[in-house]
């Protein structure tokens, strides 16, 4: 079977239960390209396996790292890939052109997903995807952790959050509630690093630190076996 490229991902939709994360850290573009391209040509290999819904590889704008984003329809076809040495979600996808240790990819659950008031023109397209992970210290709940940061950005920055370019902030935990991972969705790059720095550095630093990650460009994404 074939597996087409599809359209970008539909981060909160009905059908998904869970997703499969790995943030990958490159050095430098050229490996970054290598690295996206070794991805794609593993996940086109394979066999596509129930309830996977989609598979999304994005590059960051600053060429330090990949992000992949694998869409489930539920956590137990994902744990059972998991399980399977041969599946997409396991093996190694010519990680070799990286040379450095590549971390084992996270289950989450789509958390919270937050708009602002006026939406931006449904034709508009997402063009930077900013995403930061977040660890709780031990004994932090994550579902807290965003609850309390959003709470915080809506008594500082009221609850229109009337950004410029900003589509949607998408808030995922980990399965034992103790991570954090944030992908968001902006018109542009530069609307994306102005809200970052003025509201999103003072919140963290509110919240006890953290690192706001980096920004992604949507590579590639695969939709399921071609008919």
């Amino acid at each position: 079977m074939s597996i087409a490229a599809g359209p970008r991902p539909v981060f909160e939709r009905p059908d998904v239960a869970a997703v499969l994360v790995a943030i990958v850290p490159v050095d430098g573009p050229a490996r970054q390209r290598a690295a996206a391209d070794a991805v794609v040509a593993h996940w086109r290999a394979g066999a596509w396996p129930e309830g996977l819904v989609s598979l999304n590889c994005y590059t960051s704008t600053d060429g330090r790292s990949l992000l992949t984003y694998a869409q489930w329809s539920s956590e137990e076809a994902l744990r059972e890939s998991l399980r399977d040495e041969t599946s997409v979600s396991r093996g190694k996808p010519g990680w070799g052109v990286l040379d450095t240790a590549v971390p084992e990819p996270a289950v989450f659950h789509l958390y919270r997903v937050v708009r602002p008031v006026a939406a931006p023109d449904p034709g508009v397209v997402a063009e930077c995807f900013p995403g930061a992970f977040f660890t709780m210290a031990d004994g932090v709940s994550a579902r807290e952790w965003t609850d309390s940061l959003l709470s915080s950005e809506e008594e500082t920055e009221g609850e229109e959050r009337a950004y410029p370019g900003a589509i949607a902030a998408n808030f995922h935990v980990g399965t034992d509630d103790a991570s954090v991972l944030v992908l968001s969705e902006w018109v542009s790059e530069e609307e994306a690093v102005a809200h970052i720095d003025a509201v999103i550095e003072p919140l963290l630093a509110h919240a006890g630190g953290g690192d706001a990650g980096a920004r992604y460009r949507h590579h590639l994404s695969l939709a399921g076996p071609a008919a």
